[in-house]
């Protein structure tokens, strides 16, 4: 599969080179928000690797690139609610999500319509499932999946139990969305390391608002990935809310259309 080996915390962080986003961000204009075919990232990466200003630097990988394309597609397009857990609270909280996401895998092998992330068992990160393929019995009667991962081939398929390392796919956040991500929240963070840049498991330890400017949110927050412990200050654009905090947001949009409304009962009783 050639997916590689976690990165070693502390090592000098991989970047794509401003002449680099420059041609993505192109590319992504010209292909109206879309992700490139397989063929395309490919040749991306080998042309990067090759070019001259990276001469003695690590080289690029296919899924590095995939993975900016699909991270600047969802923080830029406008996502459709999602169907909501109902609130719960601690054990029983993770009980009933695992037990949906189970049945919602069956009805999605039946032909369901959410969209789930698995994590490979691999490498640890978290990938976008594009189909379920089959589905097994473990030895010790737990059900497994034939994931298909979106962006990947045949050869990068893998057998998945369903209770631990699949769920719900997370939500890229966007800018008006900070103040519904919280210290002590479990997230999906985008962690770039030396010879790879992939989404893992992380959770929030402390968040530093700041005020938004024309590039919209400001503010950042110190995660700890639970695969290393390594810990990270990040900008909101790497960082992808679980489902299980869209309450917060209904409640912000709820608190927002009635501040909105009370304005406007005012502005008419002054006019």
């Amino acid at each position: 599969m050639g997916r590689p080996p976690t990165p070693s915390t502390g090592g000098p962080g991989f970047r794509f080179t401003q002449e680099e986003v420059a041609e993505m961000e192109s590319l992504l204009r010209h292909l109206n928000n879309g992700i490139p075919d397989g063929s395309l990232i490919q040749s991306l990466a080998d042309r990067f690797t090759a070019s001259a200003a990276r001469a003695g630097k690590v080289g690029v990988r296919s899924k590095q690139v995939w993975y900016w394309f699909q991270n600047r597609k969802y923080s830029q397009r406008s996502r459709n609610s999602t169907k909501m857990l109902p609130a719960a609270s601690g054990d029983h909280k993770s009980a009933f999500a695992r037990s949906s996401v189970q049945k919602s895998v069956k009805n999605s092998l039946e032909g369901g319509q959410l969209e789930f992330e698995a994590k490979s068992v691999r490498d640890g990160a978290w990938y976008d499932v594009a189909a379920f393929l089959s589905h097994r019995l473990s030895q010790s009667g737990e059900l497994e999946v034939w994931v298909r991962f979106s962006g990947f081939g045949a050869r990068d398929d893998e057998w998945i139990d369903v209770r631990t390392c699949v769920r719900q796919r997370s939500h890229p956040c966007v800018s008006t969305e900070c103040a519904a991500v919280l210290p002590g929240d479990q997230i999906l963070c985008f962690q770039e390391g030396k010879h790879q840049a992939l989404y893992f498991d992380a959770h929030v330890l402390d968040a530093q608002k700041r005020r938004h400017d024309a590039r919209g949110c400001r503010c950042r927050f110190l995660v700890c990935y639970d695969h290393d412990d390594s810990e990270e200050i990040v900008p909101l654009r790497k960082m992808c809310r679980r489902p299980e905090t869209d309450y917060r947001l209904e409640i912000l949009h709820a608190a927002g259309a009635a501040n909105a409304a009370k304005e406007a009962v005012v502005d008419s009783v002054i006019a």
